[in-house]
């Protein structure tokens, strides 16, 4: 089994990176940094020629300003790059998060491209496996919360909707990674899984290949 990516890490050197561009931020006046700046200024009531000049001085201080490395949709393109190296998935896209060329997944189960009231969030990649495709979402959760429940709430649906699909050759499959997806979250999750074609699973990023596994032969049990 490959060794799944190590998202914190990642993480870490990002915020370390976005640390260190702080100062080229604040000479080109980028508008996220600015916006940090004057909130700063609002808030303790110092002048931005004293917080810029602190900015330039002290890359402890400048740090605080960093962009989150999380508001880049890191995780995604993470798991992007470490599903491309599976040897049995091509046409590999990530798939765009709203308009026409946006897929999600009906409540009829029906998976469709373009909806302007979409009953689930868009489905984040697409991929072949011999005569498969595969729909994908994927979902990094470090820590329980609100937002993180909804988030939960929002793959369990797209499972729950797809179980009245009839899309033989299409799959979909959840990724979910991070210790927020407990195996008490799994199991729930995996009570709406269809057990047969078209299937759906419900898994972190490492079990993938092994599921892909099941398409690559066109006399592959499912």
């Amino acid at each position: 089994m490959r060794e799944p990516p190590d998202y914190d890490a990642i993480e870490r050197n990002l915020w370390k990176q976005n640390a260190a561009a702080v100062s080229d931020c604040l000479e080109n006046f980028e508008r996220n940094l600015v916006n940090k700046i004057q909130t700063f200024i609002w808030r303790f009531g110092f002048s931005e020629e004293e917080v810029r000049k602190k900015i330039n001085e002290d890359a402890m201080f400048a740090a605080h300003f960093a962009k989150e490395p999380r508001r880049t949709g890191f995780h995604e393109h993470v798991a992007a790059d470490w599903l491309k190296e599976e040897k049995h998935i091509s046409d590999f896209r990530i798939l765009p998060k709203s308009g026409a060329e946006a897929y999600y997944v009906t409540r009829d189960g029906e998976i469709r491209k373009g909806m302007r009231n979409p009953p689930s969030k868009s489905l984040d990649f697409y991929w072949q496996t011999g005569n498969t495709e595969f729909f994908v979402a994927h979902k990094y959760t470090k820590e329980g919360g609100g937002n993180q429940d909804s988030q939960f709430k929002e793959m369990r649906d797209l499972l729950h909707h797809f179980q009245g699909s009839a899309e033989k050759d299409r799959v979909l499959l959840i990724i979910v990674d991070g210790p927020y997806y407990t195996s008490q979250k799994m199991s729930d999750l995996q009570r709406f899984l269809r057990s047969h074609p078209p299937r759906s699973y419900a898994c972190p990023i490492e079990h993938v290949p092994d599921i892909i596994a099941e398409y690559v032969s066109p006399i592959a049990i499912r």
